[in-house]
């Protein structure tokens, strides 16, 4: 492309409305491996632009849509004049993934262990955003877990969805009843988005698992060991405005999800649960937080331990041990067939003020045994609370945590 002076998009957004545009060509620089066929997919829409500033927004849409799907590592579009009267080429600029990618990574797992990652992968292998993805990860305790995973976007203008599938093993300590979990699975997935901000998850899972009880774990563990097979369907639909995934400023977040293992297997049950979150701003810059969780699961035989649901830890009710509230035998804790919790958060930005963040919080949550006769009195009965002030960081490692719970 012969050397032009072009200009931010800001120049003209907003000011061409009334512009006619005609797209007479569209170009990319830089391509090695992807397709014509994808890239046709995913520009095809910017023929239709009939005003500049529709010209422009659509070329930042397409470019933004193919660094997302994996399509390509960076975009930019060039939007350049043509010879006919109201004629444009648009140009993107782009820089397609690197053949091969590795790296390791330390950080803190759902137990609170230190972990060691090592993963490797490789983005867009036919040229198409297909991408995989492998990664071994190691704790300090000795867990450890394999993952292979395989991931096919679909293209086009702006659709967001994926196929998917996974091989997975680990083998961990559970620490909440004494024993050792090996877990080897495979697992189908769709991911796909009904409208803006809706999405909707299907899973299809074959896991086998070992629960192998250790000399502490109660009896009514030991009762649980042994070799499990699971096959489950999973489906959740979800809601999503919020302007980030942690420590959100102001949105809402409901999601609803179902599990049904059966009729093949050693599991039958059916799960559902409830997550509601919503954020928003406060004077002085304070932000307000809210967030409940309800899940239940039933069965028309003994639920397994690994099935029932729990809470306790950092993702619930902050204070107590993971998965440690709720029906417990000697020093174990055997889950519960219904569990409810709500959580009220009040942070506030420190220096550097993206960064570092005070937060107060008050949580509360219960366990109804699985035979429960009457729920919503073992609910009652089995409530928990904790109040605590943390200093995190915006990525959710823990500084300081003071905090006090009954």
């Amino acid at each position: 492309m012969e050397n032009k002076t072009f200009h931010k998009a800001s120049v003209l957004l907003n000011r061409a409305s009334t512009a006619p545009t005609i797209v007479e060509a569209v170009q990319f620089h830089g391509i090695r491996i992807t397709k014509n066929d994808a890239l046709v997919k995913e520009v095809a829409e910017l023929y239709r632009s009939s005003t500049l500033d529709e010209l422009v927004y659509n070329s930042h849409l397409a470019a933004k849509h193919m660094q997302e799907v994996g399509l390509m590592e960076s975009v930019m579009p060039l939007i350049d004049t043509a010879p006919s009267t109201n004629g444009y080429i648009v140009n993107f600029v782009v820089k397609e993934p690197k053949a091969f990618s590795l790296g390791v990574k330390a950080g803190i797992s759902t137990n609170g262990d230190a972990d060691m990652s090592l993963n490797g992968g490789r983005q867009s292998l036919f040229g198409r955003g297909e991408a995989v993805n492998s990664s071994y990860t190691y704790t300090v305790k000795g867990d450890h877990s394999f993952n292979l995973s395989f991931i096919k976007p679909r293209l086009g203008w702006q659709k967001y969805s994926n196929v998917s599938t996974s091989l997975f093993r680990a083998i961990s300590y559970l620490p909440w009843n004494h024993s050792n979990c090996e877990e080897n699975a495979i697992v189908l997935g769709y991911n796909g988005q009904i409208f803006k901000n809706v999405l909707h998850q299907i899973k299809f899972n074959a896991i086998w698992r070992t629960l192998r009880a250790t000399d502490d774990a109660a009896f009514s563990v030991r009762e649980h060991a042994g070799h499990i097979m699971k096959f489950s369907v999973e489906n959740a639909v979800g809601f999503d405005n919020r302007d980030r995934p942690i420590l959100a400023t102001r949105g809402i977040l409901a999601r609803i999800a179902q599990e049904y293992a059966g009729p093949f297997g050693d599991s039958s049950f059916i799960k559902h649960q409830l997550d509601l979150q919503a954020a928003a701003p406060l004077p002085l810059g304070f932000i307000l937080s809210g967030s409940a969780q309800f899940k239940t699961v039933k069965g028309d035989r003994e639920i397994h331990l690994l099935d029932r649901v729990y809470l306790g830890g950092q993702q619930d009710v902050r204070g107590f041990g993971l998965n440690t509230l709720g029906v417990r035998s000697e020093n174990s804790c055997l889950g519960g067939g219904t569990a409810v919790c709500g959580v009220l958060h009040i942070y506030r930005p420190l220096f550097p003020p993206q960064m570092l963040f005070a937060h107060m919080f008050i949580s509360t949550g219960s366990v109804a045994p699985v035979r429960s006769r009457n729920v919503v009195k073992d609910l009652q009965d089995a409530q928990r609370v904790s109040v605590g002030l943390v200093v995190h960081l915006a990525s959710g490692v823990a500084l300081l945590t003071i905090s006090a719970y009954t």
